[in-house]
């Protein structure tokens, strides 16, 4: 079945099967004994019941009867046995929004594939193809989703086996047109490269002059304005010139990479030791956006790793707007920073994400680096140790016996250091206000 642009995956397969015809399910005992392949809008109501147990048990009935699909209209909460259930039994369960009668006739209209809907799916293959960046195989992929009929690249010329009706002709004309875009080849890489410097310089300027770039980021094409998650890549070695030898070589690789793995969406650029990717959507994805790019940072770090070297890469969760562009490469950097793994991702813990969006602002940072700063001033390797100490006597109550077991150390070395400290920062760690400013600084400082 065709999936309109207003419904979203959930859990279960990505694309649903062969659908036979929509329903509107009010109550979900109903679920059980509807017919194969029947996709069920839930109204308001029953999707606000089909939590815990309960759509346990719908995704059991719709199973059983053999049902395409189940879409929810409310926010709903999806648990692990629901999603193992959905993948299990191929429901797919999808959510949707806005008007539940113009939801049912759309998806109706879909699955009979009359004119209208023919031209919808048209339209959504156009505007893929042209963001396919003439890759043959970007564009196959591009015009097979958008159009429910699967689409071969042969070079660049393309097939398909044409359903037929109001379907076959607009699947003939998206043939046509992906042949041409193909033809023509990649696009200019200019633009590319223009749009890779200002995403650099989005990443890494202050935020105040961050907020002055927006517009040419507008006018260049780099959709600000949307959700954002951050990969970020870096090589397992010491800084140096062959550090960023091999960000140069590793950079024009991943913008053919990520060109053909996902298409034009994604941006990227070198920033400062890193190279960043950018995954950009028009909404939040959830979970379902987050695993999409986990398996794609899987795909380009095969593609990107040069022989006998070795890559790392880190992704963020999705946040929104300039800030929160800035917010997720902060946490893809955090993310490599706290985890040994090849593909690291990051740590969704509540307080660690309110830090993250807290640290991106440049006021933040400056009160931090205040607040610390007499430390940070010593150079060398002992601003790092004497940190780590006064955050794990914080982070466990004042106690140097404990902070000493986690930090290695005698419990008098951690005593004599935090005096140090205390005198280093003219604080007083027995304030309570000051404790927790100087605890959130030092975790601030991890990030």
């Amino acid at each position: 079945m065709y999936l309109l642009e207003e419904l979203r995956v959930l859990a279960g397969p990505e694309t649903p099967g062969a659908a036979s015809g929509v329903g509107l399910v009010e109550d979900l005992r109903d679920v059980a004994g509807q017919p194969p392949g029947a996709v069920l809008v839930l109204t308001g109501a029953a999707s606000r019941d089909a939590a815990g147990y309960r759509l346990d048990v719908a995704l059991r009935d719709a199973a059983a009867a053999g049902v395409a699909a189940l879409v929810l209209t409310a926010p709903a909460e999806i648990g692990r046995s629901a999603a193992a259930l959905a993948e299990r039994g191929g429901v797919a369960l999808l959510a949707a929004e806005g008007d539940l009668a113009a939801l049912v006739v759309a998806i109706d209209r879909a699955i009979a594939g009359d004119a209208s809907d023919a031209l919808v799916r048209a339209t959504e293959a156009a505007e893929g193809v042209l963001r396919a960046g003439g890759v043959p195989e970007r564009i196959a992929q591009e015009a097979s989703a958008a159009l429910g009929v699967e689409v071969r690249a042969e070079g660049t010329a393309f097939s398909a086996d044409e359903p037929g009706g109001h379907l076959g002709r607009a699947t003939g004309i998206v043939l046509r047109l992906s042949a041409l875009a193909a033809a023509a080849g990649p696009a200019d890489e200019l633009p590319g490269r223009s749009r890779a410097q200002l995403l650099t310089e989005l990443l890494v300027a202050p935020e105040k002059q961050a907020q002055e770039l927006a517009p040419r980021a507008r006018a260049l094409g780099l959709p600000v304005d949307e959700w954002h998650i951050v990969l970020r890549l870096e090589p397992v070695m010491d800084e140096g010139p062959e550090r960023y030898a091999l960000l140069e070589t590793v950079a024009p690789r991943a913008a053919r990479a990520v060109r053909e793995i996902v298409g034009s969406s994604w941006n990227g650029a070198l920033a400062g030791d890193a190279l960043v990717v950018v995954r950009t959507q028009p909404r939040d994805q959830g979970r379902a956006g987050l695993r999409e790019a986990i398996r794609d940072a899987g795909r380009l770090l095969d593609r990107v790793r040069p022989a006998g070297a070795e890559l790392r890469c880190g992704v963020s969760t999705a946040h929104q707007g300039l800030l929160g562009l800035r917010t997720s490469a902060s946490e893809a950097r955090t993310a490599l920073r706290r985890s040994p793994l090849p593909l690291a991702t990051y740590d969704l813990a509540g307080l660690d994400r309110m830090l993250e969006e807290w640290y991106s602002s440049d006021t933040a940072q400056q009160a931090v680096r205040e607040l610390l700063q007499p430390i940070l001033d010593l150079g060398g390797d002992r601003p790092g140790h004497l940190l780590g100490i006064l955050r794990a006597y914080l982070d466990h109550h004042g106690s140097p016996a404990r902070a000493a077991e986690e930090m290695h150390m005698h419990r008098n070395a951690v005593s004599r250091n935090i005096r140090r400290i205390e005198t280093l920062l003219q604080a007083d760690l027995d304030d309570p206000q000051q404790r927790l400013a100087l605890q959130l600084a030092c975790r601030a400082a991890r990030i």
